[in-house]
C-alpha cells in the first residue's frame, strides 16, 4: 500500500510537471491567409500555413510544409473570451496588409507583432 502511495505521487508530479513545461514550450497550429500579408518585412502570399510559436523566446514562424517563410518576436496576452475562430489582426502599411496580431480559435492567448512592418516596395 505504501508502495501503491509513492507511485501515485510520482506520477501526479511527473503529470504537472509535463502539463507546466507544455504549457511554456511550443505550440504549432494552422492558419489560413485570406490574402497576402506582411510579417516582419516579408510578403507571406494567401494560403494555408503552420505556425509555430516558441513562448519561451517569443519568436513566431510561418511555415509552407518544413520551409520557413517568415519569422517574427511576438508578445502573448490574455484576453477574457476565448475566440469561436482564427483572429488575424491587420493594420495598413501603403498598399500592404501587415500582420498585427494572431488569436487561435478556441484560445483565450493572442499573440502581438513587436514590430510589424510592411515588405519594402509593396
Amino acid at each position: 500500500m505504501h508502495f501503491l502511495g509513492k507511485t501515485f505521487i510520482l506520477a501526479l508530479t511527473l503529470t504537472a510537471l509535463l502539463g507546466i513545461s507544455a504549457l511554456a514550450g511550443e505550440i504549432t497550429k494552422t492558419l489560413t491567409l485570406n490574402r497576402d500579408v506582411s510579417v516582419n518585412g516579408t510578403v507571406v502570399k494567401k494560403g494555408v500555413y503552420k505556425v509555430r510559436i516558441n513562448r519561451e523566446t517569443g519568436e513566431m514562424t510561418i511555415l509552407d510544409g518544413k520551409e520557413v517563410i517568415a519569422k517574427t518576436k511576438v508578445t502573448v496576452m490574455t484576453d477574457e473570451r476565448k475566440a469561436n475562430g482564427d483572429e488575424i489582426a491587420l493594420i495598413q502599411g501603403g498598399d500592404t496588409n501587415v500582420l498585427k496580431s494572431v488569436k487561435f480559435s478556441g484560445s483565450r492567448d493572442r499573440f502581438t507583432v513587436e514590430s510589424a512592418q510592411a515588405a519594402p516596395n509593396q
